[in-house]
Parts: structure tokens; C-alpha cells; sequence
């Protein structure tokens, strides 16, 4: 119980990131402002709380997978069908919103993208339907290899270097991409270049690498190769702080929030993991979906500016934004989450049911 609690705290503090970050004075049109430095570069990183929600997603997806592997007879095919009654619903729900209160013109084929979850796959698609949309699809893409990663990689050792090498090609492909861009549209190649799946690959390894690393106890034999795989990490680490520049900045976040994650899992800080952050942790998904429609329509409705002050501004406009979107998505989790998760699990429950008296008939 405990472990669920610090996993939805983090979900909380990851969303609240998102919002602050949306609540910067550019995305409400408002170009004359004067933050301090510190501030805004809080605002700035406040995108990395989708990096925090992607550590969590893989970490939670391994927790469940390994537990459903010992007490289910087909935990891969009941894996794609939580997620699919996880997912889908609420995302339909917000095309349909977004469609009718029109803040966005979607393309027909940007809509039939996101309808298949394949609109993390093109620049043109990635975020013109539904706002933020991004992370969805690109969680998405994760959810068809995780099975597949998840029985692989079975070693700390081996985690750690798959995502080293991982985060390195990912350096190189980005790289390539952000210098010969196929469109000619330079930002909204420059912002996929960040939010492909190669790019957020790394982030969702590093979660698996969280989990193993929470989970095994490394026998001698393996204690060399884990060894090596710190060194490594403890290099290139310094190689990029020297100047070296060799990792993005999201992975350094990826890094700081699996320890962080790690040491809450042993001393759940009420700092930190506390009824409030549990809460919105739960509603996470439906804010990250209703809150970007929040802001758009204050701008819509020139609700947009509140202050002279532009610190003071930022900050009502994010307990704007919060509080709409809390209110609007207590409801959505109530009457579309978890319904639909239940009705995912009685689903499941069904199959199940079916493949043991198969499994029995053969027996016999």
C-alpha cells in the first residue's frame, strides 16, 4: 500500500511540474514579461515532469507484469487490454471535447493518427489534435516493446548499459535529425526532434533499470559487470558536466528522479507523499489531458492576464488552471477511468476463466 501511495505522489508532483510549466507567461500569449532567472528556469524544466511520468510508467508496468506473470495464464495479452481500457476511453473523450470546443483544426488525417495512436509517429500530427497529445502517443509506442524489453532485460548490469547505449544513439539520431530537417517548419521539427520515441526511449529504460535495481539482490558473480556498468554511468556523467555534452538534459532528469523515486520507496517523505500529492496523482492523467484545453481557452476568451506582476501572474494562472482541471477531472475519473478499468478488469477476469478450463480440458 505504501508503494502505490509514493507511486501516485510522484504522479501528483510530476502533473503539478506540467502545469507550472504550461502556466509560463509564452504559452498564454504574453510576450512583454520580466521573470526572475531562477523562476523562469523552473517554468522551463517544469516539461520535465512528463520525464517523471514516463520513469513511472515503465517502473509500474514492470511491478505489474511481474506480478501478473506468476498468477495469470496470459499476462501478456491481459498486459495490451489494461492498457487499452487504461488509455483509450478518457483519450477518445478529449478529442471529441477538444473537436467541439474548437481550439484546435485538426487535419482528417491528424484525427484518424490519434485515433490510432500513431500520431507520435509524424511532426504534422504529434500535437495538432489533442494539445500535449505527444506523450500519449509516444507512451503508446513504449507499450507495444515493453513486453518484450521486460522478459530481455532481466540484470541490472545489463539495464544499465542497454540504456547507456541507448541514450548514446539516441544523442546521434536526434542529432541528425535536428540538422537535416525534412520540413520546412524549424520548431515544429526542433520540438518532435525532442518528443520522438527515440528521444524518450531512454527515459522509460530508466525506469526498468529503477525497478530491477529495486528488486534483485546482485549475486557475486554479477557484482563485476555492475561495477562496470556505474563506472560508465559515473563517466559519462562527468564527460557531459566537463562539456562533453553527451547526454540530453531529460536523461539527467531521468537519472534524478529514479533515485529519487528509489529512496521514497524506503522513507516516503509527507513532504512529498502526502494525501494531497496521492490525489492529484490519481487524477494525473485526466489533468494532464484536460489542463492544456484550461489554458487555451482562457487565451480563447482573453482570461489570460491577471497581474502586472509577472511572477504573481504565473502563479494564479497556475491555480487557475490546476483547480478548473482538478474539478473537471475528478469527474472523468469517476465516470469514464474508472469505469472503463473495471470494465477491463471483469474482462480479463472472463478470459482468464476460459483459458483455465482450456488449460484443464488439455490437461485431462
Amino acid at each position: 500500500m505504501q508503494r502505490i501511495k509514493y507511486i501516485d505522489a510522484l504522479r501528483g508532483i510530476a502533473i503539478m511540474l506540467v502545469v507550472l510549466h504550461h502556466s509560463h507567461p509564452y504559452f498564454a500569449g504574453i510576450n512583454n514579461f520580466k521573470l526572475p532567472a531562477f523562476f523562469d528556469f523552473i517554468l522551463q524544466n517544469g516539461d520535465k515532469g512528463v520525464t517523471l511520468f514516463f520513469l513511472m510508467s515503465a517502473y509500474t508496468l514492470c511491478l505489474s507484469l511481474d506480478r501478473k506473470k506468476e498468477t495469470e495464464i496470459s499476462p501478456v495479452r491481459n498486459y495490451f487490454l489494461r492498457r487499452v481500457f487504461r488509455i483509450v476511453p478518457l483519450y477518445y473523450f478529449t478529442i471529441i471535447l477538444i473537436l467541439l470546443v474548437r481550439i484546435n483544426s485538426p487535419s482528417l488525417n491528424s484525427i484518424t493518427a490519434n485515433v490510432l495512436f500513431i500520431h507520435g509517429l509524424s511532426p504534422n500530427w504529434i500535437n495538432s489534435t489533442v494539445p500535449g497529445g505527444w506523450s500519449v502517443g509516444i507512451e503508446v509506442l513504449f507499450y507495444l516493446v515493453f513486453p518484450f524489453m521486460f522478459f530481455r532485460i532481466q540484470s541490472v548490469p545489463k539495464a544499465i548499459n542497454v540504456t547507456l547505449l541507448f541514450m548514446l544513439i539516441a544523442k546521434v539520431v536526434t542529432s541528425l535529425m535536428f540538422k537535416n530537417p525534412p520540413i520546412a517548419d524549424g520548431i515544429l521539427w526542433g520540438v518532435f526532434t525532442y518528443e520522438n520515441i527515440v528521444s524518450q526511449l531512454p527515459v522509460f529504460l530508466t525506469g526498468i533499470c529503477l525497478y530491477l535495481f529495486s528488486k534483485h539482490k546482485q549475486s557475486e558473480n554479477e557484482q563485476p559487470a555492475l561495477y562496470k556498468s556505474y563506472c560508465l554511468v559515473g563517466l559519462l556523467v562527468i564527460f557531459h558536466l566537463a562539456g562533453g555534452n553527451i547526454l540530453k538534459d531529460h536523461y539527467l532528469f531521468a537519472i534524478a528522479f529514479g533515485l529519487l523515486a528509489y529512496g521514497l520507496s524506503g522513507y516516503p517523505s509527507p513532504v512529498l507523499v502526502n494525501k494531497f500529492t496521492v490525489w492529484i496523482g490519481k487524477l494525473s492523467y485526466s489533468i494532464y489531458l484536460t489542463h492544456l484545453i484550461i489554458s487555451h481557452l482562457l487565451v480563447k476568451y482573453h482570461l489570460n492576464h491577471y497581474s502586472a506582476n509577472a511572477s504573481a501572474e504565473v502563479l494564479i494562472r497556475f491555480m487557475i488552471i490546476l483547480s478548473i482541471s482538478v474539478c473537471i477531472s475528478w469527474v472523468t475519473y469517476t465516470l469514464i477511468e474508472v469505469p472503463f478499468q473495471n470494465m477491463g478488469k471483469r474482462l480479463i477476469k472472463k478470459l482468464e476463466v476460459k483459458s483455465k478450463a482450456q488449460l484443464t480440458k488439455v490437461t485431462l
